[in-house]
């Protein structure tokens, strides 16, 4: 790989192949491919195959990034340092540049969410009071 590559930090998840991206964007394969051939999809080719970023096909599809447009203004970015899974809930550590916060969880929201260490992940604190002591 190159070290400029764009897809080289990405995990497979992110990356899809125009198989899988048709499957995610809805489309028929062959309506797929003719999108990229007129040009409304941009399809890098990788090792001679069409590779595409989650993340450019949500743009195409209109969709906002996660945590955009949402009202809170108490979020805090960084990586998920642990996951401690039970039957019911899951504590999602993360850390912010050593700040740590906790979540509890369903599993049901962990498991949705896809989340795994290592991952980055936003906190959004909301609440209507905040207790030192």
């Amino acid at each position: 790989m190159r070290i400029n590559d764009p897809f080289m930090k990405l995990s497979d998840k992110d990356v899809l192949n125009a198989r899988e991206a048709a499957r995610y964007l809805s489309l028929t394969l062959q309506t797929f491919y003719r999108y990229i051939w007129r040009g409304n999809i941009a399809g890098p080719k990788i090792g001679g195959r069409y590779r595409f970023k989650k993340s450019l096909l949500d743009q195409w599809l209109g969709k906002k990034p996660v945590g955009e447009g949402i009202s809170g203004r108490n979020k805090i970015v960084g990586k998920i340092s642990s996951i401690l899974r039970d039957t019911i809930l899951a504590q999602v550590i993360l850390d912010a540049g050593g700040i740590k916060v906790t979540a509890v969880i369903t599993r049901d929201g962990l498991d949705a969410l896809g989340l795994n260490v290592g991952d980055t992940a936003t906190a959004l604190i909301k609440a209507t009071e905040v207790m030192i002591i």
